[in-house]
């Protein structure tokens, strides 16, 4: 009878914690499309030298 309750107990956490998981882990986002960044928007805005033209080739 303590086996059937310790079993019954475990799987009830174990419930528990597949539930909270999959509530906390699964949910989206809360960025946005419009609060996304857009790196082709991000490359072509960029007006400062970049390291690799910096760099003098020995």
């Amino acid at each position: 009878m303590r086996k059937l309750a310790f079993s019954a107990g475990a799987l009830a956490i174990a419930f528990m914690v597949a539930f909270a998981w999959s509530h906390t882990v699964l949910t989206p986002s809360q960025a946005g499309v419009e609060g996304s960044i857009n790196p082709t928007e991000m490359m072509t805005s960029y007006e400062g030298k970049l390291p690799i033209e910096q760099w003098e080739a020995i």
